[in-house]
């Protein structure tokens, strides 16, 4: 009788092994496919001119490019627990700096994207 409370226990543990790494590897593919998602251009209203966008372009090799924005020009993204890292050169009166910034992920699906950073959201749609 022992040995069959222990090979019951044995199968049990066995089964719970094998769905934890299937669920592993399902949020490793759930994660490239996220990724995938990001590629393309992304643009949203120009606060100063409505007549125009302004936004980025995330390619699939990890770099990025700025759209109508002179004076900030994004470099390279990628995702990291459900958020957009973009690293961008800021180009000032004579200044330049590089920043990192971290987006949470609000929404993501074929037409749009919203990002938050503290308080403000923005909102992209592709284009």
């Amino acid at each position: 009788m022992k040995y069959l409370v222990r090979l019951a226990a044995l199968g049990v543990i066995l089964l719970l092994n094998s769905c934890q790494n299937n669920s592993t590897a399902n949020k490793e593919t759930n994660s490239k496919l996220v990724s995938k998602q990001f590629i393309g251009s992304w643009v949203q209203l120009n606060p100063i001119n409505a007549k125009e966008v302004q936004g980025f372009v995330l390619n699939a090799d990890g770099s990025a490019q700025s759209i109508n924005m002179a004076t900030m020009i994004y470099k390279k993204w990628w995702i990291d627990s459900n958020k957009l890292v973009l690293i961008l050169e800021s180009i000032g009166n004579k200044v330049t700096s590089f920043d990192t910034i971290k987006y949470d992920v609000v929404e993501i699906n074929d037409t749009e994207l919203k990002l938050k950073e503290g308080t403000l959201l923005d909102e992209y749609r592709r284009k």
